[in-house]
């Protein structure tokens, strides 16, 4: 996933603790990279605990949790109301804010599943994971 403000790629660090950062924006999970963190309203666009305040959050399996206090709650479902979709997108669009990134990463995943899977088996993977199976 990249970064939602900048589009940077998440890399795994050599070794201990990420220094990216999590939010919730309008109700859909992002991340922050560390270049990103520097700017002193980074977390100006992310969604907020109504209990605490708090911008350090989470969303799975549609619930949406406030890291601080613990307060959990049922994510809103509002389709299209991800980043990068509606009136207000922007520069900080996030991943989906066209068909360019679309293709790059489609491009970028065909080619590490070549360098992982090798040429003959991927196009059966490429198959799979299109129709589902």
């Amino acid at each position: 996933m990249p970064c939602y403000r900048c589009g940077v790629r998440q890399t795994d660090p050599a070794r201990g603790e990420s220094p990216w950062r999590r939010g919730v924006l309008r109700e859909h999970l992002v991340l922050v990279c560390p270049a990103c963190q520097e700017a002193a309203d980074w977390t100006a666009d992310l969604d907020n605990c109504a209990r605490c305040g708090g911008v350090h959050m989470i969303r799975r399996l549609d619930q949406v949790e406030c890291l601080d206090c613990g307060q959990v709650r049922d994510a809103d479902r509002v389709p299209g109301a991800g980043p990068g979709s509606g009136p207000d997108s922007g520069p900080h669009a996030g991943p989906h804010a066209g068909p360019a990134q679309d293709a790059a990463f489609a491009d970028e995943v065909s080619r590490a599943l070549e360098r992982v899977l090798g040429q003959r088996l991927l196009l059966p993977v490429l198959l799979c994971l299109f129709y589902g199976l």
